[in-house]
């Protein structure tokens, strides 16, 4: 599917860099590079993936540009499926914005974010799962997660999409098999259930699982720090992070809105938010405060609980031990640099098993290089891939994978209870619907430019 106008943008980013490149796509690529381009040889034989040297000029050959080098790329053998050219000038920003300003002039249009990608889908250059792909490498803020991204460029995704699709169509056909035979009331003609619903059952659920573990690699964590006012929470902030994020002073009270930074711990991106001291508000800012504690905490991957151990416990740490007795919890017992008023195995009877205890000092340090690696340990799985290899971090992919399995569990609910063959159909082919979405094979266009409008201009 080839457009009929010809786009122009800059792919690299804004800012003063030794390069800057300009990419052109259509079917006037070509005729537009013709006309602004002089090649120092005097000649230009414009052979597909070839670089040649020379000036960039006005279409009436009155002003230099730059001196770059340029290439194209003949169709179909090009990122878009189009004829493209790529102008590899220097990343001086006003060189650039000339450049672009003099093709707009020639007749291209300036790129929409992403339309690059969106035409190399429409023309099968890839499908939609990678083309997502590309973004999320691009955007990765892991060494790990751009892997993955990699992976699913490379077609793992796909390649097990499509697998589960066969599955559930040779299901689909021994189903509707059946339904010839409507007017038969024989309990012989009622579908038998195909082994391969749950088989693409199984495949599903591995991708769901995969999703678990890697989207931890590209979304991050949320770790929430909380417990009563002056147990050191601020400070264990600013010492993970290394900046002074947070106000520390003896004064209870003192942080009354979410403070929020990010590290990367073992390569994963990790949001960390100081909170609101718990105690009995002292006026309407820190209740507001307080409130919002308790409704950011269910969000959070990670709590870390912190405990002064230098004083007794008090009812407001009995408040906030109350409250956090599921989910992934982390005693952060502080202080230890200075004398104890307890032990920290007196807790363990006051939350769950699996609670992880660690004594630290947010003052000298001591203590977070565990704590960093707890705060993994608790959150991260090393087997980030299904059995076939695929992995799933796209949410808009899980969310239509959930959709698929419900749909699956209906049909074999519908054939286990001898209903009509019709009931089982129309679920399985729901299943499949909602696979096509996750590689394009089926989507509505306001979904597509959703997708495409969140990409980079010149990608």
């Amino acid at each position: 599917m080839l457009r009929q106008d010809t786009i122009a943008a800059t792919a690299t980013p804004f800012g003063m860099s030794g390069i800057g490149i300009i990419r052109i796509s259509g079917p006037e690529a070509l005729v537009v590079a013709r006309r602004i381009f002089k090649p120092s040889g005097g000649k230009c034989a414009w052979k597909s993936h070839h670089l040649y040297h020379g000036d960039i000029v006005s279409a009436d050959g009155h002003t230099v540009f730059d001196d770059v080098l340029i290439s194209c790329m003949r169709k179909p053998r090009s990122f878009t499926g189009e004829d493209v050219v790529e102008i590899n000038c220097h990343g001086n920003p006003i060189i650039l914005q000339s450049i672009l300003n003099h093709l707009q002039e020639l007749g291209c249009r300036l790129a929409r974010p992403g339309e690059f990608s969106e035409r190399a889908f429409l023309n099968n250059r890839f499908d939609l799962s990678q083309a997502e792909a590309l973004s999320a490498m691009i955007c990765a803020q892991s060494a790990k997660a751009y892997a993955m991204g990699l992976s699913q460029l490379k077609g793992s995704l796909s390649r097990e999409i499509e697998a589960i699709r066969l599955l559930l169509i040779e299901a689909l056909s021994q189903v509707e098999a059946s339904i010839d035979f409507t007017d038969d009331t024989d309990q012989e003609k009622i579908p038998a259930m195909p082994p391969q619903i749950a088989r693409a059952g199984r495949r599903l659920q591995d991708l769901m699982s995969s999703y678990r573990s890697a989207s931890v690699y590209t979304e991050g964590l949320h770790v929430m720090i909380t417990g009563r006012p002056n147990v050191g929470k601020s400070s264990l902030l600013n010492a993970l992070t290394g900046k002074k994020k947070a106000i520390v002073t003896d004064i209870p009270g003192t942080t009354r809105d979410l403070i929020a930074d990010t590290i990367h711990i073992g390569g994963i991106p990790v949001r960390l938010t100081d909170t609101a001291g718990i105690r009995e508000p002292q006026n309407e800012i820190e209740r507001e405060g307080i409130a919002l504690v308790w409704e950011t905490l269910a969000e959070a991957d990670v709590v870390v609980i912190m405990l002064d151990v230098s004083k007794p416990l008090t009812a407001e740490d009995k408040i906030m031990i109350d409250k956090n007795t599921s989910g992934k919890i982390i005693v952060a017992v502080n202080k230890i640099d200075l004398p104890r008023s307890w032990e920290t195995k007196s807790l363990s009877g006051l939350f769950p098993p699996q609670t992880r205890f660690l004594e630290i000092s947010a003052k000298s340090g001591s203590g977070l290089e565990a704590l960093k690696k707890t705060i993994l340990a608790l959150s991260v799985d090393d087997e980030t891939e299904s059995a076939s290899g695929a992995i799933m971090t796209n949410l808009r992919h899980k969310h239509a994978v959930e959709l698929s399995l419900k749909n699956i569990q209906n049909a074999k609910e519908s054939i286990a209870a001898g209903l009509s063959a019709e009931f089982a159909a129309f679920d399985l082919r729901e299943a499949l619907d909602h696979l096509d979405e996750i590689t394009g094979k089926k989507i509505n266009d306001e979904i597509l430019d959703k997708i495409f409008s969140s990409f980079c201009i010149g990608k």
